[in-house]
């Protein structure tokens, strides 16, 4: 006859904890500390001459790539600033490349954190950045064949005034400001920089508030052609160099 298949389920096999083995690799750990320190030690007493000096070595080698690379970024941006810097290429870039533009003078002005907004969502403003001084700046581009009227200044009044309260405005302009626009920017608290004095900040001959003294300081070298000033409004004279007017003080 057919043995009878039992219909009681089998029981499932309960694995073993591995709970009470966390601690080997713990032991064999604190094992091999306790006899590899001590010849390490002796090693460093012995050695350390020849190890201070490999570390020395390593150390001065990292420092001196990084100020390379620096020189290197730097040298490549003022060779594109040379080349893209001019106002009949700047007549001829798009909002985005110019907003590049701006933000990349911003940076050789030595500029930290500076970052492209640009875009549907910008709020009115296209580029921030911080000041050496440690003073934020919120940055409106506007490549515009048209002169720049007072509603777009004022737009920038407000996202200064809500968006971005605390930073500097700036508008930056390839054409002019109309006198209202001058009256509002003005009036609003921000710097305002026409087609004339882009053209000075594209030389260094001029920087925002606040920026690195080393371009400014190029317009007292010998031989340098004079830059023509813009009218209106006058660059101010401050304390660490010349640079746009504004209403805001550094």
């Amino acid at each position: 006859m057919a043995r009878r298949r039992s219909t009681a389920r089998q029981r499932p096999r309960r694995r073993k904890s591995k709970k009470g083995n966390v601690w080997v690799p713990w032991l064999f750990g604190a094992l091999a500390a306790i006899i590899v320190v001590p010849y390490v030690l002796d090693a460093v007493r012995v050695y350390w001459p020849w190890l201070l000096g490999v570390t020395a070595l390593l150390a001065a080698g990292a420092v001196g790539v990084i100020v390379v690379r620096r020189r290197m970024i730097t040298a490549d941006r003022d060779r594109w600033i040379a080349v893209h810097g001019r106002l009949g290429q700047i007549d001829r870039m798009t909002g985005p490349e110019f907003e590049h533009l701006v933000a990349e003078l911003m940076r050789r002005d030595g500029f930290s954190d500076v970052r492209r907004v640009g875009g549907g969502g910008d709020l009115g403003i296209d580029v921030t950045g911080v000041a050496p001084s440690g003073r934020l700046f919120a940055v409106q581009c506007k490549r515009w064949s048209r002169s720049v009227g007072s509603p777009a200044v004022r737009n920038v009044v407000g996202a200064v005034a809500n968006t971005y309260r605390g930073h500097q405005g700036v508008v930056v302009a390839s054409c002019r400001f109309t006198p209202p626009a001058w009256a509002e920017g003005t009036s609003g608290g921000l710097v305002m920089i026409d087609r004339d004095q882009l053209a000075e900040w594209l030389t260094g001959a001029c920087s925002l508030p606040g920026a690195r003294s080393r371009p400014r300081l190029l317009d007292r070298l010998p031989g340098r052609p004079a830059v023509r000033r813009a009218v209106r409004p006058p660059p101010v004279v401050r304390e660490d160099g010349p640079g746009f007017d504004g209403a805001a003080a550094d």
